[in-house]
């Protein structure tokens, strides 16, 4: 018998994985549109699970391969009930699982472990692998991979057949209150993100609207001076004579929250005056204007630029707005920015699906509704206090969210134990 982590009930046993499953990964991508043409069979890359990050039933993938990339590529195939996780790239890190709902060939980078059903049940395997933290077992952080045979040694607590099928069917009975307690809270969030914009909506007419008394429509370009960036070389030290290592904003450091990730914007080496006619002021905007991200670019994600002590420049794939203050407060243009009417000009704006850009030329002619100053700055104490009870609720919301993975962590772990 097998020594594992911990003392087991009896008549359960500590089995090695490779043991009672087969482990073996998959083929690398077809290359081709000719291995997709009329395609049928399902083909499983990463991406696939980290769009569902643990399921049960994988049946969609983005990818279906046809014959002719089965025969002539000899792709690996996975059976229907067959265990898919990460085995190479930052995805380890996602912990990502899925179960095969259908035979299906799968990419290079997933593990695959097929149960032998006369010994194994494949939930048991799922949800026990479910416990397991695979970035414990990388050996290179900087370049993050499996081994197939450090995967085969991991141990497995194997009771018999009939207690497995007994603990996995109370595993799915709790399971599925978590699952339905989650899609409440899902939908409480969706119901949170649009109270926020039915909020912008009260405020911000759409062009065509009557106006309030006091207001105008005015153009971006009247009311902020627009520039972009510039990308720079690999940072050095110390910098060339008239040059300067500062920090650059990238499409990636807008988070989804209208935020800037400082943090993450790297160093970049720039001509000293480009760095002064860049250099951003606290109260600017940075706009995405192109990006392989349709959605970044459509939606017209802004951040409001907060810093005050480093110097940070936009890239040249964002735009910088640079309110002027005796028309316009920074906070009143950011949160017309990112309501809907604006995010609808916007759309209109872009002008290549195959890399979407928004132009300046078009984009310093959309319509802004403009108050007086002081009303501005009412709206803007108004928006920003609803914004705190909003963010009081995504915080309780995403304490329960917290709250339902320990859950989820203490089911398994007293399933894993016996206690069940």
């Amino acid at each position: 018998m097998t020594e594992g982590p911990y003392e087991l009930p009896e008549g359960w046993r500590w089995v090695r994985l490779g043991e009672v499953c087969k482990v073996f990964a998959g083929s690398p991508a077809p290359q081709g549109e000719q291995y997709f043409r009329d395609g049928h069979f399902l083909f499983v890359r990463v991406q696939d699970l980290g769009r569902h990050g643990i399921t049960t039933n994988l049946v969609e993938t983005a990818d279906l391969v046809n014959e002719k990339a089965a025969k002539e590529l000899r792709l690996k195939k996975a059976k229907a009930g067959t265990i898919l996780f990460p085995k190479s790239g930052a995805a380890i890190l996602t912990n990502s699982r899925a179960i095969l709902g259908k035979d299906a060939y799968i990419v290079s980078h997933l593990a695959a472990v097929e149960p032998n059903t006369s010994f194994v049940h494949n939930l048991w395997v799922f949800y026990w692998l479910c416990t397991v933290d695979m970035s414990q077992f990388i050996d290179n952080p900087a370049y993050p991979s499996l081994r197939l045979s450090k995967i085969k040694e991991l141990y497995l607590p194997l009771p018999p057949l009939s207690e497995q099928r007994r603990i996995v069917a109370r595993i799915e009975e709790l399971m599925e209150r978590i699952r339905e307690a989650r899609r409440l809270r899902e939908e409480a969030c969706q119901d949170t993100d649009r109270l926020w914009q039915s909020v912008l909506a009260e405020i911000f007419p759409r062009p065509g609207d009557k106006l309030p008394e006091g207001w105008r429509w005015v153009r971006l370009g009247e009311v902020c001076s627009i520039f972009s960036g510039v990308w720079g070389n690999d940072p050095s030290e110390p910098p060339p004579p008239k040059m300067k290592n500062v920090k650059v904003i990238r499409v990636s450091d807008i988070k989804e929250n209208l935020t800037i990730d400082y943090k993450a914007a790297p160093l970049r080496l720039v001509k000293q005056d480009e760095a002064i006619k860049y250099a951003l002021r606290h109260g600017d905007l940075v706009v995405v204007k192109s990006s392989g991200s349709m959605a970044k670019v459509i939606s017209g994600r802004t951040a409001l630029f907060q810093e005050q002590d480093k110097i940070y420049i936009p890239s040249n794939f964002t735009f910088a707005l640079r309110p002027k203050q005796d028309m316009v407060s920074s906070l009143f243009l950011w949160y017309w920015l990112n309501a809907e009417p604006a995010k609808v000009m916007v759309k209109g704006m872009v002008s290549a699906f195959t890399y979407p850009n928004l132009k300046k030329a078009d984009y310093i002619q959309m319509l802004i509704p403009l108050p007086p100053l002081s009303e501005q700055r009412r709206i803007v104490a108004h928006l920003e206090a609803v914004q705190e009870r909003i963010q009081a609720l995504k915080e309780k919301q995403a304490a329960t969210e917290a709250e339902l993975k320990r859950l989820e962590r203490a089911i398994l772990e007293k399933a894993f134990r016996g206690e069940l």
